[in-house]
């Protein structure tokens, strides 16, 4: 009877387990280094997709011998597919088979389920990646292949030698991958035979000489392309894949040997913007492009075809009409401006980064960090040197200085358009252009600036800029909420003190002004959260802004004594004191 109740408990918890996440990724379920149980879709996937960015920036790293190997992600085009990796995630726990899924309940709250990755790579490059890895640690090792020269096919005989094993080293990389793992460890070098035969060299020089006998016709309705014997020659390539020499296309060359041709068949797709009118918003529809595969173009070169068709097929935009639709991005939500003086260098860092952000999607539920959407500032990307508050609270010129503003304009936009903060900083100092209690400073990367966009639909980020203001608007929907402000109030005022510094070149007693301090203060705001039918929310934001002492030379000199004047010769005696009675 104990056992049936126990059976009957577990079987109700794995149904309301389900229930409760019934559009959400079961508990217990982590996918890399990320959990994401209980997550929603769409948080799922942006969680993905962080991760993917970070993982494409991320190189792979194996050891053999005393060779570092390096595997850069981009080099193989690396990346995530979010959404295939969110669907795993989904399906995981959710088995058919009653007892498993059962099971399932009762083991993620002991331990994690761990889901793969769902990884884009191609498959040539990363060949590629691993013959470079082989030659780095290799030693009189020679795998065959083929040299194109100008149209000709030369063979490269194998040779056995000391190496590492290619099959090993390419079977670890993909699994780091699926797992987002940066580290595979060491691999082992030993004598290895050449993974091609020159059997297999024969084989694949009398392909690529019959390939190489004619020109390729490349046709789309009236164009023509035609690739020369030596032009084919350049886009061809030879990749070790296991124990096969397989003769391949490269799609990238062969794009920039046909791109300018190509220019008259293809359209490039256009996604779909926003229009503003005042202050309402309207979604410009995306265009679909047409797009030559020029996949199946190196596939067909492969096979050794010499007449061409290149159909086309609609290419989308990456952000359809629907998507913006869902946006429901409609109106003008909140909008505000900072003035500066003009032309001073730091106006040139501002204007850069307000270019940066302008146009910014923030959808629903997403979290925008200014630091992400900017990078590190520096001179490659424009920006210049310009004052900031350096660490000893005395302004100096770093690259990027000035950029803060744009980061103070954009708090008060988050501040007054009702969406959440997830993290500022006020500047160390006050600073009188700026609302005091009510302003954001920037540090890449320690000090960020982040909200979250915690309504239903879409923010479209738009900054505008003058010589002399810098303005920044999030077009959204208000969906009923306004937002006011109250204060500042000042809690406490702290006096400017004196900091003297000994001069001994100054004489004594004498005092000179170094550097103007800063009243400190600790001040409160309000922002006051409004919607129809229900309560006001009072939100309350403490902040303090550190004194800065003046700085006093004082002198330690010797005093100058000044002598009397010299009486000329000749001049009469002056007047006498009598002597003290």
């Amino acid at each position: 009877m104990a056992v049936g109740s126990a059976i009957l408990l577990l079987v109700i918890i794995s149904i309301g387990d389900r229930v409760t996440h019934r559009d959400r990724v079961l508990g217990g379920v982590d996918v890399a280094s990320i959990s994401l149980g209980a997550a929603s879709e769409r948080e799922a996937f942006h969680s993905i997709t962080d991760l993917s960015e970070r993982l494409k920036a991320l190189p792979i790293h194996a050891h053999a011998g005393s060779a570092d190997l390096t595997l850069d992600p981009s080099a193989i085009g690396y990346h995530v597919d979010a959404a295939a990796t969110v669907r795993s995630a989904r399906r995981q726990g959710r088995a058919t088979n009653p007892l498993n899924a059962l099971s399932g309940t009762i083991l993620r709250r002991l331990r994690a389920d761990h889901v793969r990755l769902v990884v884009r790579y191609d498959r040539t490059r990363l060949a590629a990646v691993i013959d470079s890895w082989v030659g780095a640690t290799g030693k009189g090792l020679v795998d065959g292949g083929l040299r194109f020269d100008n149209g000709q096919v030369a063979e490269i005989r194998p040779r056995r030698g000391i190496g590492i094993d290619r099959t090993e080293a390419e079977r670890r990389v993909i699994a780091a991958m699926d797992v987002g793992s940066t580290e595979i460890g060491r691999l082992r070098i030993g004598r290895i035979a050449p993974a091609i035969t020159l059997a297999q060299v024969n084989e694949t020089a009398r392909r690529a000489r019959r390939l190489l006998a004619a020109p390729v016709i490349i046709t789309s309705g009236a164009t023509q392309i035609t690739l020369t014997p030596p032009q084919v020659a350049a886009i061809l390539r030879t990749q070790i894949h296991g124990r096969r020499l397989e003769l391949s296309v490269d799609d990238t060359a062969l794009r920039a040997a046909i791109g300018t041709q190509l220019a008259t068949i293809e359209t490039p797709p256009k996604d779909a913007t926003f229009a503003i009118n005042g202050t309402s918003v309207s979604v410009v529809p995306a265009v679909e492009g047409r797009t030559v595969s020029i996949a199946a173009l190196g596939r067909a070169i492969e096979r050794g075809e010499h007449a061409i068709v290149a159909r086309t097929s609609i290419t989308p935009p990456v952000r359809t009409t629907e998507w913006a639709q869902r946006q429901n991005i409609t109106e003008l939500v909140a909008s505000y401006t900072t003035n500066h003086p003009c032309c001073a260098p730091r106006v040139t860092n501002i204007h850069r980064a307000a270019d940066t952000i302008n146009g910014t999607i923030v959808e629903a539920g997403g979290t925008f960090s200014l630091n992400d959407a900017l990078g590190p500032r520096t001179t490659e990307k424009g920006y210049v040197l310009a004052p900031g508050i350096g660490a000893n609270l005395e302004f100096e010129d770093s690259v990027g200085g000035g950029v803060s503003q744009l980061s103070t304009t954009l708090y008060n936009a988050t501040f007054f358009g009702c969406y959440q903060d997830v993290t500022h900083t006020v500047h160390a100092l006050y600073i009188s252009r700026y609302p005091m209690g009510r302003e954001a400073t920037l540090n890449y990367p320690s000090i960020d600036n982040k909200f979250r966009n915690d309504s239903h639909s879409g923010i479209l980020i738009r900054t505008s800029y003058s010589d002399t203001s810098i303005t920044v608007s999030f077009y959204g929907n208000k969906e009923g909420r306004s937002c006011r402000a109250e204060g500042p109030n000042i809690l406490q005022t702290i006096p400017v003190a004196d900091e003297f510094v000994d001069d001994p070149a100054l004489p004594a007693g004498t005092l000179t002004q170094l550097a103007h301090g800063s009243v400190g203060y600790v001040v409160e705001n309000f922002r006051i959260i409004s919607r129809p039918g229900v309560p006001d929310v009072r939100e309350r934001y403490v902040e303090s802004y550190s004194m800065a002492k003046n700085k006093v030379a004082r002198g330690t000199g010797p005093v100058v004594v000044v002598p009397p004047p010299a009486v000329p010769p000749g001049t009469p005696p002056g007047p006498t004191t009598p002597p003290a009675s």
